[in-house]
């Protein structure tokens, strides 16, 4: 089955990414290459990728230069790299499913995340990195729910590295830290998170790391200052690439009040939910699918990380089971629409990105996304009031034998 999917994913190489996308990442590859990670960002001129990001390009273009690869040669390395932590993902899915369910719902999870549509077309056609900072949030969660505060910031310390938007679940794992563990423990993560931050760092900016990690987080999210990039969200239902103003405060209110909401929920059904740790994998859902749909300065690829979430609880919780169908419809739709409209502009020679204000697709899509994230923060309103949503209802396959001890909560 995974070789079957990586097998597909190769085969779809050839087709048209963003070409833009792909000779930046092709000139990144060999800036890194030739100048190592220590001096890639003085030398390269401009790059908004965090630092881990680096390491990578320096790794995987030291391997174009080693097999000579040059023009589109290059691109198949470039989409390499995303479905190699794509193949992870599905594997992390795999053996977390399995060990509860047993090996059958466990290949199912992983097939659901290896033959999702928006995930193949986004990394194996697109060629975009989102993969590689959600497989450090995924692990994260699940070693934070193992009971490891340590090694679960350090791989959120990664994934935050990789793309910032990793930080829209800083206040769930902050609350479980707490939650679970205590004062003590949460220091000593804290201090990992830490200390990881500037163990990748230090090696490209000995002067001021500080100032550094600023600029490359905050500068790069202040070239955005529109309500939605592209993203068919809340802000898409009144156009795109619209300047944001003071919708960029409201933007950032709306999300805290849904934090605060969402933890609130966790808070009061924690060990009396039948199931906390389904719970927890949904409010880790949810917390993607509010930072894709609240702030503004949203790109259209951020709800990536919301799928992994969907494919591993959908074997566990039929309630799931419908976002994961229809987040895939509207998240392929989005990345496909506005891919098809990049290159369509690249073709006919314009320089700026399509804006689709107004268009049907995207305010159908936007509508389809605001009616099941308000179905979402139902079903934590109803958890809230007592009833047990997310209770384990697995799929059931022939011959397939539950592990005992998967009532129990495990958190």
């Amino acid at each position: 089955m995974f070789s079957a999917a990586f097998v597909l994913r190769v085969l779809l190489f050839s087709l048209q990414g963003h070409q833009n996308d792909l000779d930046t990442f092709a000139y990144w590859f060999n800036t890194a290459a030739a100048s190592g990670p220590s001096s890639f960002y003085n030398t390269v001129g401009w790059c908004d990728y965090p630092p881990f990001n680096i390491y990578l390009f320096w790794g995987f273009g030291s391997l174009v230069q080693v097999l000579n690869l040059f023009g589109s040669s290059i691109v198949y390395i470039i989409k390499l790299v995303p479905n190699i932590f794509d193949m992870l993902i599905a594997g992390v899915i795999y053996f977390f499913v399995q060990k509860s369910l047993g090996f059958k719902l466990g290949a199912l999870a992983a097939a659901f995340y290896l033959f999702n549509p928006a995930v193949i077309f986004n990394a194996a056609i697109w060629g975009q990195f989102d993969a590689i900072y959600t497989l450090f949030l995924l692990v994260s969660l699940i070693l934070m729910l193992k009971g490891k505060p340590e090694l679960s910031a350090l791989s959120f310390a990664v994934s935050i590295l990789t793309k910032p938007q990793a930080i829209a679940l800083l206040p769930l794992f902050v609350f479980i830290v707490f939650k679970k563990n205590g004062v003590r423990r949460f220091l000593s993560s804290a201090a990992i998170f830490i200390a990881t931050i500037f163990a990748v760092i230090l090696p490209m900016q000995w002067n001021n790391p500080v100032t550094f990690f600023y600029d490359i987080y905050f500068g790069a999210y202040g070239g955005y200052e529109y309500t939605s990039v592209n993203a068919f969200n809340l802000w898409g239902l009144s156009g795109l690439w619209v300047p944001d103003g003071n919708l960029f405060i409201v933007g950032w209110v709306l999300f805290a009040i849904f934090s605060v909401f969402t933890l609130y929920v966790l808070y009061k059904r924690w060990n009396k939910s039948n199931q906390t740790m389904l719970l927890i994998f949904f409010a880790a859902f949810m917390f993607c699918f509010a930072f894709f749909m609240l702030p503004t300065r949203i790109h259209e690829r951020y709800l990536f990380p919301a799928i992994s979430f969907l494919a591993l609880m959908f074997p566990f919780a039929k309630k799931t089971r419908l976002f994961y169908a229809v987040i895939t419809a509207t998240f392929l739709t989005n990345i496909a629409y506005i891919l098809h409209w990049f290159n369509l502009y690249l073709t006919e020679g314009y320089h700026n990105a399509p804006n689709l204000s107004g268009d049907p697709i995207v305010v159908v899509v936007s509508i389809i996304n605001v009616i099941m994230f308000l179905y979402g923060l139902t079903l934590l309103w109803h958890e809230l009031k007592g009833t047990t949503v997310f209770k384990l209802e697995p799929l059931t396959i022939t011959g397939n034998k539950q592990k005992k001890g998967v009532a129990s909560n495990e958190t």
